[in-house]
């Protein structure tokens, strides 16, 4: 009996071992599903966080063109702007020959004008001299 008790024994150990293996294998179990599970977070985690990173891109993409199209415009900007510019000057010189040509026109009126002057004074003075000698001679005749 003893060693029936001895047997007992082991078989109650062993059938003890093999409970507490199936129950450590469970728990293994479940923690491997819950790591897994924890690993599919991760993933769709991970992806989430890959689309967030592609919408950026998008978005830092269309910053970027709308950069290039500011600077396109810009540089039309300063395109028109120099243009405008030597408008401008081309402007501002016509001008300046317009004041010139003014001017001697000006001055060629003025000496015309001084010259009526001069003959018209002459002229009177003549006129003058005429009519004193035409008195003179009615004077004498009477």
């Amino acid at each position: 009996m003893s060693k029936n008790n001895n047997i007992e024994d082991m078989l109650s150990q062993l059938i003890t071992m093999v409970a507490a293996i199936q129950v450590e294998h469970k728990e293994m179990k479940q923690a491997l599903e819950g790591m897994h599970q924890e690993q599919k977070e991760m993933k769709r985690a991970f992806e989430g966080m890959h689309q967030e990173q592609k919408e950026m891109k998008r978005a830092f993409e269309g910053m970027h063109q709308e950069q290039k199209e500011m600077k396109q415009a810009f540089e039309g900007i300063l395109q028109e702007q120099k243009e405008m510019k030597r408008v401008q000057q081309e402007m501002h010189h016509k001008i300046d020959e317009i004041e010139t040509r003014a001017e001697e026109r000006h001055k060629e009126i003025l000496d015309q004008l001084t010259a009526f002057k001069h003959d018209q004074d002459f002229i009177w003075e003549k006129t003058v001299r005429h009519e004193r000698e035409i008195h003179a001679i009615k004077m004498k005749l009477s």
